[in-house]
Order: structure tokens, then C-alpha cells, then sequence
């Protein structure tokens, strides 16, 4: 085989079916709606038969849902939803805490008035916002606005990324707050006004408290749940719900 033989074969091998992307979002919408529940096997067959698509365009959706957080492959098991539970999401807030903070004290010194209102734009947005996707996206347009002024860029990646992973959480994230009726989302205004007072450690503390109330409600209700199960286990119970029909 020529060296031109070999490169064309390996961008053969390397081509996205031009279904695949569609695939990834279709999936991608019935995970995020709880219809595939966490840690639920991704039967290859069963998922083409679905969404009437040959094997070969589903592996790559599965592939980028899994580049994405929401999809992992087992050795020698296939794939399935990403499990979720009450101590990763500690330590993702844990973590995202920690990068946010150094964060927060390298953009301090630069952070102009104009970012400020940059970022209460969009919290206001986030007010406003019905769709639960479109309320992750933006809380992570809230962070890099008021950090963008560290100039970190990897620094800021790694916190959006975190963020954005989190949004395989949000159908127990909707549950969580469903079983609580009388929470309410915090409120950003306390993290505004020590801004403007130029208070650096009275804004760190507001947005430990908004992180806090957000995360620790679902990881609360994710301790519930987790304790059911390994209740319902014991018994002889099922582990884990079946995927919803739709």
C-alpha cells in the first residue's frame, strides 16, 4: 500500500457519519430528560432500533456523549449512563471552589465595573430562564464573566467544565428541588453589592453560600436516594430503575 493509500484509508477511518450528531443530541435529550437513569447499560442494538440508525453513526454519538461526561464505556461491558451520587457532586463543588476562589483573587485587582455589570446581566438571564439547560449554561457564562479578568483561560476552562458536567445531574437537580417546595434559588444580589462595595472576602462568602445552597439540596436528596437503594438491595429490591418509555 502507497503512503497516499494509507492516508486516505485513515481519513476513512477517521470520518463522523453525517448521523451521528443528530444521534448525539437525541440521546444526549433523553438522558438529560431521565429517561436512561444513571448508571443504566446503553444497549447498542436496542438505542438503533429507537432511533432508527445502523450500529455504526450510534457508536460515535456515543463516543462524543462520552467526551461529554454523560456516557462512559465499561471494559468488556459496553456503555451506560455516567452513574452520578451524592459524593462525586461534593467533590466537584469541592473542587470547583477551590479553582473559582484562586479564580476570584487574580481577576479581583482587574475587575472593572463594566464586567460587573457584565455578569449581572446575566444572572438576571438566569432568572429569567425556564429551560434547566439553559440555566447551567448561563450560571457558567456568570463565572467567566467575573473571572475572565484573571486572564486564565485554562484556569476558567476547568471550572466551566465542571459546571457544564453537572448537567447530567439535572434530572435528580429538578427532583431535588420538586421534593423541597419551599426552596427557593439563591439570590446573587448579596454577591452584587459586596462587589460594589469592593468587598473580596464578602463576595467569596455570598458565592460559597449560592454554591452551597444549590449543591448540598441535591446532594442531600442524592444521600436519600442512595440510602433507598442500598435498602431496597439488601431486600433483594431492584438498584436501579429501567429507562422510562417515552
Amino acid at each position: 500500500m502507497s503512503a497516499s493509500e494509507a492516508s486516505l484509508g485513515s481519513k476513512r477511518r477517521t470520518r463522523v457519519s453525517p448521523r451521528a450528531p443528530m444521534l448525539a443530541d437525541a440521546l444526549r435529550e433523553a438522558i438529560l430528560r431521565g429517561e436512561y437513569a444513571s448508571g443504566v447499560k446503553l444497549r447498542q442494538e436496542e438505542l438503533a432500533a429507537r432511533f432508527k440508525s445502523s450500529v455504526i453513526p450510534l457508536r460515535e454519538a456515543l463516543h462524543t456523549l462520552a467526551s461529554e461526561g454523560l456516557v462512559e464505556f465499561v471494559p468488556n461491558r459496553g456503555a451506560r449512563v455516567k452513574p452520578i451520587s451524592s459524593r462525586e457532586l461534593r467533590e466537584m463543588a469541592e473542587v470547583r471552589l477551590a479553582l473559582a476562589s484562586v479564580g476570584m483573587r487574580l481577576a479581583w485587582p482587574h475587575l472593572t465595573k463594566r464586567a460587573i455589570e457584565k455578569a449581572r446581566a446575566i444572572s438576571r438571564r438566569m432568572d429569567r430562564a425556564l429551560d434547566p439547560r439553559e440555566r447551567v449554561t448561563l450560571y457558567a457564562d456568570f463565572h467567566e464573566a467575573l473571572l475572565a479578568p484573571a486572564d486564565r483561560p485554562y484556569l476558567i476552562a476547568q471550572i466551566r467544565g465542571i459546571i457544564l458536567s453537572g448537567l447530567r445531574y439535572m434530572p435528580v437537580w429538578l427532583a431535588a428541588w420538586q421534593a423541597a417546595p419551599a426552596a427557593a434559588p439563591p439570590s446573587f444580589e448579596p454577591i452584587f453589592k459586596a462587589l460594589e462595595d469592593r468587598d473580596l472576602e464578602g463576595t467569596l462568602h455570598h458565592l460559597c453560600l449560592v454554591w452551597a445552597e444549590q449543591e448540598e439540596l441535591v446532594a442531600r436528596y442524592l444521600d436519600t436516594r442512595e440510602a433507598q437503594a442500598g435498602s431496597r438491595k439488601k431486600k433483594g429490591g431492584p438498584e436501579r430503575p429501567a429507562p422510562r418509555s417515552t
